[in-house]
């Protein structure tokens, strides 16, 4: 939730370092889909992956690392409900 919230406010500037950090911590913290969230960490990361998809298309298709990275936060939030996250999937592939 903190790291998701960082990005799309106040820590804006390192916003495309943080997609990155966020797939990582998805990655390696398999417990995250278990576990229940705090409130409004979807909704975070979708705001931040909305963004990134819309300012970034052209990077995603042409760079292998990123489209990884996009992939496996938008199947997280697939995996959470988030119909959004589906349709960005879907747009991606």
């Amino acid at each position: 939730y903190s790291i998701s919230k960082l990005f799309t406010g106040i820590g804006s500037a390192y916003f495309n370092e943080g997609i990155s950090w966020i797939a990582d911590l998805i990655r390696n913290n398999s417990n995250l889909l278990k576990d229940k969230l705090e409130s409004d960490t979807v909704f975070h990361l979708e705001n931040l992956i909305r963004k990134y998809v819309s300012l970034q298309s052209a990077k995603i298709k042409t760079d292998k690392k990123i489209k990884e990275d996009i992939l496996t936060i938008l199947n997280f939030l697939v995996e959470k409900g988030s119909a959004l996250a589906y349709m960005l999937r879907e747009k991606i592939l």
